[in-house]
């Protein structure tokens, strides 16, 4: 059988701005080759990787591929799971540098520009691009801030009347049913996003979730109070020894947004009146059946009103992070003409050749 793909983010355009776990993922396995790449835009590094990486991949093997969440068509990096080998991109905004290089892993390097000079001629007009799509970015991360801060307000006003504790007794539960004990080590977090606010639109990867998990328990959360289930999930698989998937908020990385345990093909994902889960749930749980508004029924309402603000705000954002890609197009489209795509090729086949050893 072919090996198994599943897509992630490492990087989010968040409240915060851009948001890196790359270093998260170079750190999180001690016995996986981390290999990365450094080179200009357009130069072949997406293609790179998947050259050398997918004939590498075994009958069945699990492969993580990573996108970039500024261009979801682009790869940011791929993992062998069983082979214990990534290569990543590891060009701003997610510098990375191995810590021993030649340990475990090191640099790739790819193969020289064809003509210096007439790249030379090009650096005002790549200077007058970069320029436009860093602003273009800073509004989006501004708009997403307030968006995030919207949230914010809605969550802090309905907290009064949500009760916690259901949940909370409800992850208790969960973990005695669905997670018996594994074995005296305990388990690993791998962190990831699975959402991203992209050039696209705002972007789930709901096959992830169904590649690594058979049975899939939905939250229902029209207003953030799922992280108060997900987190002792998240804890009591670890304390089990499960290693686990914890895929975080894109708006707001410090929120849990999904937990995926393949060991038990057990997942655990938020949906909203914006976002349902695309699959087939084993089981639905109503996060908003925690709250009781009591005589202030109004918030219902001002809430829905505030959530569509959040979501006016998200659109605008992904409109200024599609204006930055174009931008980042025509970079590549000024770079692309002087790379060595034959040897590009060959250094491909090399590097494949030399992994595979």
């Amino acid at each position: 059988m072919p090996h198994k793909e599943c897509a992630f983010f490492l990087g989010a355009n968040s409240r915060h701005g851009f948001v890196s776990l790359f270093d998260d993922f170079a750190a999180e396995d001690f016995e996986r080759d981390v290999y990365m790449i450094k080179s200009g835009p357009g130069c072949g590094k997406s293609t790179m990787i998947r050259r050398v990486c997918q004939p590498l991949a075994g009958e069945g093997e699990l492969v993580e591929a990573i996108y970039c969440s500024s261009d979801p068509g682009s790869l940011d990096g791929m993992a062998l799971c069983t082979r214990g080998l990534a290569v990543l991109d590891a060009t701003a905004p997610h510098v990375l540098e191995p810590a021993f290089p030649g340990a475990r892993g090191g640099y790739l390097a790819l193969p020289e520009f064809l003509d210096r000079e007439k790249l030379k001629e090009k650096y005002p007009a790549l200077l007058t691009l970069s320029a436009a799509a860093k602003e273009h970015y800073a509004q989006a991360y501004r708009l997403i801030s307030a968006a995030a801060q919207v949230d914010d307000h809605i969550t802090q006003s309905i907290r009064p009347y949500f009760a916690a504790d259901r949940l909370r007794r409800r992850a208790k539960g969960i973990i005695a049913r669905e997670m018996p004990r594994r074995g005296p080590r305990r388990g690993a977090v791998k962190k990831r996003f699975i959402d991203g606010i992209t050039p696209n639109g705002v972007m789930r990867f709901t096959e992830t979730i169904d590649i690594l998990c058979s049975r899939v328990y939905d939250l229902f959360d029209s207003y953030g109070f799922a992280p108060i289930l997900l987190q002792p999930l998240l804890e009591g698989a670890v304390a089990q020894g499960y290693d686990v998937y914890a895929c975080y908020c894109p708006k707001d990385p410090s929120r849990l947004l999904h937990l995926l345990i393949p060991e038990l093909s057990l997942g655990f994902t938020t949906s909203s009146p914006a976002r349902y889960y695309a699959g087939s749930p084993y089981r639905r749980i109503r996060v908003d059946a925690c709250i009781d508004y009591g005589p202030r029924k109004q918030l219902r309402g001002h809430a829905k009103i505030l959530t569509r603000l959040s979501e006016a705000l998200t659109a605008d954002a992904v409109q200024e992070i599609a204006a930055a890609h174009a931008l980042h197009d025509r970079i590549e489209e000024i770079y692309r003409p002087h790379i060595d795509l034959p040897a590009l090729d060959r250094r491909a086949e090399e590097i494949r050749v030399q992994l595979q050893k």
